[in-house]
């Protein structure tokens, strides 16, 4: 699989699941910042797992964090939809790389 192809099928999984728990008033941006903050962690994620073969587990984390941290401070969602938002988003593209 690409990186392209990874990016592009993890922004289609995770940005409706980060619109939807954004909230009212909040959908359009935490769709973009949802992009936004995959742009920044994919690539990371992907070289660091692909290239230095860090462990996989401790990636996914790292992405968990920066990512709830992105859309708490970013898209400015209350702290418990910014994890919630991260950890479901994250949770589902990392449960379906063992699929795809």
């Amino acid at each position: 699989m690409t990186w392209l192809y990874a990016f592009l099928l993890t922004a289609a999984i995770e940005l409706p699941i980060v619109a939807l728990l954004a909230g009212r008033g909040k959908r359009r941006r935490g769709a973009t910042d949802s992009i936004g903050a995959n742009l920044v962690t994919h690539p990371i994620a992907w070289f660091l797992v692909r290239s230095m073969e860090a462990p996989w587990l401790v990636v996914e984390i790292g992405v968990f964090v920066a990512e709830g941290l992105i859309y708490r401070q970013v898209t400015r969602m209350p702290w418990l939809r910014a994890v919630a938002a991260a950890l479901l988003a994250n949770g589902i593209t990392a449960a379906l790389s063992f699929v795809v």
